[in-house]
């Protein structure tokens, strides 16, 4: 196989196969972590399911270890990336967590490859210190997110952080029972609403009432 300037290989000939990147091998283990977890994860069975030979994942990982660690450090690299998407901004508290409920359970009930992944990595977690680091990480990103929003509606400062935890654990509760429901709009929405009802019950709901009278 020839290496271009840099060093990385590339194929060679016209009936050459495009040389494959650190994301497709990734992609290909999020496959595999989905299906059986992390102990399903051989560099062979990646290296058969892409077409090429275990000499090709060496140009992308020292070894199986930095494998598992670049997979975890992208997944998440990917949740931080999807925060800051849905970072509240605060002009319209109701409206953005209704619209963020919307993209932690509706999505959850239409992409089960998605929450096998990160329950996988979950349960990686209880063995692996790197993934234990990541998970929390995540976990405190999340949370963190979630009393910005109650910040937002309303909520009292000593309440903020029980309430976006409580919020947390209902959502990532929701997205497992969700998971795989396609098509069952009606029990998404019912748990999309109750999430909602109990987040502005505590927080922005309580205070427009205040406000009200």
């Amino acid at each position: 196989m020839a290496s271009d300037s840099k060093g990385t290989p590339r194929a060679s000939g016209k009936t050459g196969k495009p040389q494959l990147t650190r994301d497709d091998w990734l992609d290909a283990a999020a496959g595999e972590v989905a299906s059986g977890g992390f102990g399903s994860l051989r560099v062979l069975t990646l290296a058969k399911k892409l077409g090429v030979t275990r000499g090709s994942f060496y140009w992308h990982f020292r070894d199986h270890e930095d494998l598992v660690d670049s997979f975890l450090d992208r997944w998440r690299d990917r949740r931080f990336v999807e925060l800051d998407y849905m970072r509240p901004k605060g002009e319209n508290p109701e409206e953005e967590l209704h619209q963020l409920l919307q993209l932690l359970l509706t999505d959850a009930s239409r992409n089960v490859r998605r929450l096998q992944v990160e329950l996988a990595v979950r349960d990686f977690a209880r063995r692996n210190r790197h993934a234990a680091e990541i998970v929390e990480e995540v976990d405190q990103a999340r949370v963190e997110q979630n009393k910005l929003l109650f910040r937002n509606l309303g909520s009292a400062d000593s309440e903020t952080e029980d309430l976006a935890m409580l919020m947390y654990v209902a959502s990532v509760g929701s997205q497992v029972v969700l998971s795989g429901r396609k098509g069952n709009e009606a029990a998404v929405a019912r748990i999309e609403n109750l999430v909602a009802r109990l987040a502005l019950g505590q927080g922005g709901g309580e205070r427009r009432k205040d406000e009200e009278e």
